[in-house]
């Protein structure tokens, strides 16, 4: 039995002719060969570029590994469990961490090379659909480039202009991710060793651990990722690519290479405005205050991702009129402002209140507790305005929760990244009808246990996802 795995990349080039082409397989030193000859031999019919579109695109890159020292192979227990580590080849180098993609599935630098080729020839389809009366061209060529800590395999997709819209949506760019799949006659962990031929087999490190990262015995810190093959598993090394597809958009970006990440739907850098926010307070805020109230950020006590009784959205949090009314491109510096406004306008009101009604004030007792407890509530109004705004504003659900997930990181709320994943699967709340239908459907895409936390967080994802399609339900996904 074999796993199925899949890996979005961003386009390279939409529209890339024959000579362009030429320019990547001279870069990779691959051999040359007559392009229309081989796609024509793919194709069953003449190959013309009138008739395709010629896509390039960097769909996948490789890992190094270390030896990992005095490993004991064969069944062995670890913790609780007993694991199969059939090799001692497991640890990724942690300079080539960044080549893990965006499912915690990576290739050896070895493993890549023996079955890079498998992608030729292989069919060119929409969202997966791995019909072949469904496909829409085929992947013409593929090369390898070395470029020193990695190895990058260029794919070039031609698909059939007679798939009229989506070739037009392709060459606007609404279209501009392939993802490939792939079947791995087995899984190695990066961590343990333990090797996976299907599900039952994996690991509670890949179940509930993925795309963390360890210490090892020397104090490196490694990822923790599935290798997919092994150089000793045959011709290929137990990898085969059958497929690439044309996808609206994958789940959101990672923090690997360009030509091998997720695209993501955020325009520039909302972690940067909004860390600007805490960065230059107002002259109002105390440095040594302001430390401790960051330090008070915490996922319950700023997000409030723990109190399932309160609906998000409110109007009464809402920043009121202004360029959030209006905002297109500027939409998150707008933010920026609002949330510094809204610091500010908190602080010097609860001051002001304070000044007047001197008998009802607590600050006498202990004035940096009560101040530290104002700052995290500014704070806590600062992120819900943010997160309003952010649903007011977001075309797309794939927009809404790449942007919260980078906001909740500015703020300190940490989430696993499956569980963004997940809830832009599951997505809105009210499309299940009951509850339990929506927390069945939660579990069924994590694909792990459902711990409390991560339910908290799926509903009331669910639940913003909900507003936005009944306050914009012209421009949901």
């Amino acid at each position: 039995m074999a796993f199925t795995r899949y890996a979005a990349a961003v386009v390279t080039q939409r529209d890339v002719s024959q000579k362009g082409w030429g320019k990547v397989r001279k870069a990779a030193a691959s051999p040359t060969r007559n392009l229309v000859a081989q796609a024509s031999e793919i194709l069953g019919k003449p190959f013309s570029p009138d008739n395709f579109l010629l896509t390039h695109c960097t769909i996948v890159a490789s890992v190094d590994v270390d030896e990992v020292p005095n490993v004991k192979l064969g069944r062995v227990k670890v913790g609780s469990r007993t694991i199969n580590r059939k090799y001692s080849d497991y640890y990724i180098k942690p300079e080539c961490s960044q080549y893990v993609n965006n499912n915690g599935d990576s290739w050896s630098r070895n493993v890549l090379l023996m079955a890079y080729q498998s992608f030729v020839g292989s069919h060119n389809f929409l969202e997966h659909v791995q019909i072949e009366e469904q496909s829409k061209g085929r992947i013409i060529d593929a090369v390898a480039r070395d470029i020193g800590d990695s190895v990058y395999v260029d794919i070039l997709v031609a698909t059939d202009r007679k798939h009229e819209q989506l070739v037009k949506d392709i060459e606007s760019g609404k279209i501009a991710t392939l993802s490939m799949g792939c079947t791995v006659d087995e899984t190695i962990c990066t961590k343990c060793g333990n090797v996976a031929v299907d599900e039952t087999e994996l690991c509670d490190c890949i179940k509930y651990a993925k795309l963390d990262h360890f210490f090892d015995e020397s104090g490196q810190r490694r990822v923790i990722a599935e290798l997919c093959g092994h150089p000793t598993l045959g011709d290929d090394g137990g990898v085969q690519f059958i497929e690439a597809s044309w996808v609206a958009s994958p789940a959101f970006a990672g923090a690997v290479l360009r030509n091998i990440l997720e695209p993501t739907a955020m325009p520039p850098s909302l972690a940067r405005r909004v860390q600007a926010v805490l960065n230059e307070p107002p002259a109002e805020w105390d440095a040594n205050a302001q430390q401790k109230a960051a330090a008070l950020a915490t996922r319950d006590q700023i997000a409030g991702w723990g109190d399932e009784e309160e609906e998000e959205g409110g109007d009464e949090a809402a920043p009121e009129g202004g360029p959030l009314d209006t905002l297109q491109d500027d939409i998150y510096e707008a933010i920026v402002d609002r949330v510094r406004k809204k610091v500010v306008e908190d602080l010097k009101q609860e001051e002001v209140e304070d000044a007047l009604n001197p008998e009802d004030s607590t600050a006498a007792p202990n004035d940096t507790v009560i101040k530290e407890a104002r700052y995290r509530k500014a704070a806590a109004k600062a992120y819900k305005g943010a997160v309003i705004a952010l649903m007011r504003t977001a075309s797309t659900d794939i927009e809404f929760v790449d942007s919260l997930a980078t906001l909740n990181e500015s703020f300190g709320v940490s989430v696993p990244r499956e569980v963004y994943r997940a809830s832009i699967k599951v997505g809105a709340l009210d499309q299940y009808g009951t509850m339990e239908r929506f927390v069945g459907a939660c579990q069924r895409t994590l694909q792990r246990p459902l711990n409390p936390a991560d339910l908290r967080v799926m509903i009331r994802i669910g639940k913003m996802l909900t507003q936005m399609g009944s306050s914009n339900p012209p421009t949901r996904r």
